[in-house]
């Protein structure tokens, strides 16, 4: 029987014995990539997927940040709290960032070396345990 996957966003809170993947502000075209990564992927256990993409939820996402075992930062698409956070993220294990822009990409590899080209690389890291 394949894997089921459960998406959950702020407010909601959903606790269970499943692995949790936390995707903070992913673009259009990373969603699209993920939905195909996962078609073509053969699930095998169930997963949550924690989907924060700028709420004014501050807690929900400390919570999700702390709770998922990997999570995913689209830099390029922060919002006011991601942006102002992104330093502190960085820092937390497993988390894994984009960005298209080189000059952060330096800074960032300062204290976090988990920058990858696409979310399928994200993807392929997560789902290989």
């Amino acid at each position: 029987m394949p894997g089921k996957i459960t998406l959950v966003t702020p407010p909601d809170i959903f606790e269970n014995q499943n692995p949790g993947i936390l995707f903070v502000n992913i673009s259009a075209d990373e969603q699209d990539a993920v939905s195909k990564w996962l078609s073509e992927y053969n699930l095998e256990k169930d997963i949550n997927f924690y989907i924060y993409t700028g709420e004014a939820d501050p807690a929900w996402f400390f919570w999700a940040l702390n709770f998922c075992q990997y999570k995913y930062v689209s830099v390029d698409n922060n919002d006011e709290i991601t942006q102002n956070l992104i330093g502190y993220v960085l820092t937390k294990n497993n988390v894994y960032y984009s960005t298209q822009d080189q000059n952060l990409a330096a800074l960032f590899s300062y204290i976090n070396n988990n920058r990858v080209e696409k979310i399928n690389s994200f993807l392929e890291r997560a789902f290989s345990e």
